[in-house]
């Protein structure tokens, strides 16, 4: 029996980089900037001249257009999100998070300072490369998006060395991003917890819409309910783990407020029902007579992903 290569498979790196190029329409005036080549070693390199493409120049490429460099190679790429980003602007968001945008990127802000402070800008930017988002989308906060950009994030820090204990903390960074803007401003005016949880009940669309809120407070707890309502985000893939992760980290996230306002947070008590049409989250958290040297008390993930209570 014989067996013959495709004419693909036999395609170097600098084949499939000069493919690409032509493949997506990448303007020449561009090109040699996108790749980090002098413009003589890029119209060689067209040319046919023996000019080595590194993964230097892939990676540089794929930082350019704001996309996942191994996608180049492999030939993954989405060519229209790419053509829209060279013609229309960067910012230009891949399809499946472009669909029922009812999240701000102040959600998600604090995130990405995080990864930067701890891991680095490059890495932090190669999480978004992954995702095919431009860190330009973060220049505004008020800047929209799907919730299936945020579920993604949260996979995507799994899967590039975040443990559970590590995700679970991110909900207590949001004051790395809240807490100079007029947002921020305003929990800090807030002299306790009452205070703190009137100020999120009004502001909570500042963060997302993809929920809608119900709050029950008086001077001794705050009773929050939300639903997520399953017909306005069809696009998702709502796996059970991706659903557990959210529920996980917003149970934390409610906890963390108080924080931007010089307050102890409190790990609030947690009920979570499911429906045909969405899920319901409740949230009571009892702030009476709370100490405010209090520390947040957040259960261990296990090895096998569940959670131990303290």
């Amino acid at each position: 029996m014989t067996s013959s290569l495709s004419k693909a498979s036999v395609l170097t790196e600098s084949d499939k980089v000069r493919q690409f190029i032509q493949n997506v329409g990448l303007p020449s005036h561009m090109a040699p900037k996108a790749l980090g080549l002098k413009p003589s070693e890029y119209m060689a390199w067209m040319a046919g001249s023996p000019v080595d493409i590194t993964l230097k120049n892939i990676v540089s490429l794929g930082q350019y257009l704001c996309i996942d460099e191994a996608t180049i190679v492999e030939g993954s790429y989405d060519k229209n999100l790419i053509r829209s980003r060279l013609f229309a602007g960067i910012e230009i968001l891949p399809e499946q998070y472009s669909e029922n945008q009812f999240s701000h990127v102040r959600s998600s802000a604090h995130i990405l300072k995080y990864l930067a402070l701890t891991r680095g800008q490059h890495f932090s930017d190669m999480i978004l490369r992954k995702l095919s988002i431009s860190p330009l989308l973060y220049s505004n906060l008020d800047n929209k998006i799907s919730i299936n950009y945020f579920m993604d994030l949260l996979d995507m820090l799994a899967q590039n060395g975040l443990s559970e204990m590590e995700i679970d903390s991110l909900a207590g960074v949001l004051f790395l991003t809240i807490s100079k803007t007029s947002l921020g401003e305003r929990f800090k005016e807030a002299q306790n917890y009452f205070e703190c949880y009137s100020i999120l009940s009004e502001s909570s669309r500042l963060f997302d819409s993809n929920f809608t809120y119900r709050f029950d407070m008086d001077r001794k707890k705050v009773h929050i309910e939300s639903f997520l309502n399953f017909e306005k985000h069809l696009h998702i893939n709502w796996s059970e783990s991706r659903i557990q992760r959210l529920i996980r980290y917003r149970q934390i996230l409610m906890g963390w407020f108080p924080y931007l306002s010089k307050l102890s947070p409190i790990l609030p008590e947690h009920k979570v029902e499911y429906f045909a049409n969405g899920i319901k989250c409740t949230y009571i958290i009892k702030y009476e007579n709370y100490n405010s040297s209090s520390l947040l008390l957040v259960p261990k993930a296990t090895s096998d992903g569940a959670y131990l209570d303290l």
